[in-house]
């Protein structure tokens, strides 16, 4: 049993107390086992025990291949089609003239699709920063229309990917870098805030780097998502234990605010996302009878629910 796995306390209220609503086997967690515990204050669901700084890195050398790290997969064709719809929902000046006439369609499904929709009508040459970029995907598309781009990443794999895309992808924490008060316009977390130990570190630096009025677009694994509760450890979010918190709209609202951040409308959730992904995954692991059966309870359950999807998105703006 290493020493290094930790006790965790709630981001939110900094409460201990909770109730375990998944037990998550892993040979090196004390007693063998790790648990998505639900605080008994907020509701905000955490990883405890969870890996310790000093030996957190190893499991994400484990995860080779981690797709935040290993580079575009797209074909030329594929790229351009996903350009194409991120402009829709964008606006990016200069856009083509199919993309401003296609925009009233591509648009709302860009915003089905992709988590991160960054709105470039307002200026020319926003100045973009993602925290937990990976190779930087968004920002190689942001800075072919215009932005002033910069990420951020603890892989030296993934700035260094990054780097080949012509993105500076800086290494090392956020507030390691001592980046200039309110020097950013945008600034991204997308799938990075449930890997960090202590958000609120990442949420305070991110306030004071941010403008006045400056936007910051999250996407995160969602507490409430019908496939956590009905697959359990096989949910595709899980991606245990690199992942430490798992928000619902409720506790990453009141964690924004908390930090000077006021959401620009409500959070959201995806709702029948990677339903055929995860299906095909599930027929490869289980069988095509108990994947379908799944298929269908997900269908079922996810009809009766606004919340219930798997990755929650939220915009807020900088007081």
């Amino acid at each position: 049993m290493p020493d290094e796995w930790v006790q965790s306390q709630c981001a939110v209220c900094a409460a201990t107390e909770g109730t375990s609503v998944l037990g998550v086997p892993h040979p090196d967690a004390p007693g063998g086992v790790s648990h998505v515990r639900r605080c008994s204050v907020c509701g905000l669901r955490r990883l405890d025990p969870r890996p310790g700084p000093s030996d957190l890195g190893r499991y994400y050398a484990a995860a080779s291949g981690y797709n935040a790290f290993v580079g575009r997969r797209r074909g030329p064709r594929a790229q351009r089609v996903w350009n194409f719809l991120r402009d829709g929902a964008a606006h990016p000046a200069g856009a083509s003239l199919a993309a401003r006439w296609m925009a009233p369609f591509t648009g709302p499904l860009a915003r089905w699709l992709f988590d991160i929709n960054v709105d470039l009508r307002r200026a020319t040459g926003i100045r973009v920063l993602e925290v937990g970029s990976g190779f930087g995907d968004i920002l190689i598309y942001l800075k072919s229309r215009g932005c002033d781009v910069l990420g951020t990443d603890l892989s030296a794999e993934g700035a260094a990917k990054g780097r080949e895309y012509g993105v500076d992808i800086r290494l090392g924490n956020l507030a390691e870098l001592r980046l200039p008060e309110s020097s950013r316009d945008v600034a991204i977390m997308c799938h990075s805030l449930e890997h960090v130990p202590d958000p609120n570190v990442e949420l305070r630096e991110l306030h004071r780097i941010l403008r006045p009025g400056g936007r910051l677009h999250i996407a995160v694994p969602n507490g409430n998502a019908v496939r956590l509760a009905l697959d359990g450890t096989q949910w595709m979010h899980l991606s245990h234990p690199l992942h430490f918190w798992f928000f619902d709209a409720a506790t990453l609202e009141r964690l924004v605010r908390k930090h000077g951040f006021e959401p620009v409308g409500a959070a959201a959730t995806t709702t029948r996302h990677h339903a055929l992904g995860a299906w095909r995954q599930s027929v490869a692991r289980d069988g095509l009878w108990t994947a379908t059966r799944r298929l269908f309870r997900f269908l079922r359950d996810s009809m009766a629910t606004r919340d219930g999807g798997d990755v929650l998105r939220l915009v807020c703006e900088r007081r």
